[in-house]
């Protein structure tokens, strides 16, 4: 979809696997090397959904025969299909959630709603999914905040487990190589708005965020998160002396 925000770039890190036995190969070498798992993941089509359904056997597979965990993200994946990853053994499966049409139309250019995505979160609670993980962007559209306290006031219905938040990334190449990160105040401000509105829920900083200014780590665990992924040095000796117990693992953070 050439998305304003990713434009392709992100993709490109990544290995293909472009069809069933391609995925059992990977999976298998993976395995051999002794990773705990992976994301399969990939492009969406133009409905905004990630094509893994004709996947389903080979992840059967890899499943019955490794240890391997797997967080898959789906995209806006029909029911049916929802239905045949769920039962192929997927560990997590990592949503995307919008508060805002419009962000959805302008930043990813899609013809599709807030609700499709919530709609997704529900085939995957009705279907027994073992992990769900919502994820929000901060940011997204262009930097700015839009949408993202709405997404979070509509996900109250889901009580997720596990909230996991990230944040736009200015990428060169992409539409919004020129754009300001958001601020360290507007991240702090969904972290203290997401903890009031989801008390029992897990809020975990993502991988995928800008990490040139790292000063507001600790700020983010005073406004209510509960973990990041790959926080500062800097970062971890302040919490703990502040009195913190860190635990560290290694881990996706959908899974963990």
């Amino acid at each position: 979809m050439n998305c304003k925000h990713c434009g392709k770039k992100y993709l490109e890190g990544m290995v293909p696997a472009t069809t069933p036995g391609d995925l059992l190969e990977i999976a298998e070498a993976l395995a051999q090397r002794g990773a705990n798992g992976f994301l399969l993941s990939g492009g969406a089509d133009p409905l905004g959904k990630v094509k893994l359904a004709n996947y389903a056997e080979a992840i059967s597979e890899i499943k019955s025969s490794t240890d391997l965990k797997i967080n898959a993200h789906i995209g806006l994946t029909s029911t049916s299909d929802i239905n045949r990853l769920v039962e192929s053994g997927i560990d997590a499966f990592s949503v995307d959630v919008y508060g805002s049409d419009e962000t959805i139309h302008e930043v990813l250019g899609l013809d599709a709603e807030v609700r499709d995505y919530h709609r997704v979160l529900d085939d995957l609670e009705h279907a027994g999914a073992k992990i769900v993980a919502p994820h929000i962007c901060i940011g997204i559209h262009g930097g700015e905040l839009r949408g993202e306290f709405d997404a979070i006031k509509a996900l109250k219905s889901h009580a997720p487990k596990t909230l996991i938040l990230i944040s736009l990334i200015p990428t060169k190449g992409t539409a919004y190589q020129d754009v300001a990160a958001p601020s360290a105040s507007d991240i702090i401000s969904v972290v203290r708005n997401a903890r009031e509105s989801l008390p029992r829920t897990r809020l975990l900083l993502g991988c995928m965020r800008s990490k040139l200014d790292r000063s507001h780590e600790c700020g983010l665990v005073a406004a209510g998160l509960d973990g990041i992924v790959l926080p500062a040095n800097s970062t971890v000796e302040r919490l703990i002396a502040e009195g913190y117990r860190i635990r560290k693992r290694s881990v996706c953070c959908s899974i963990g």
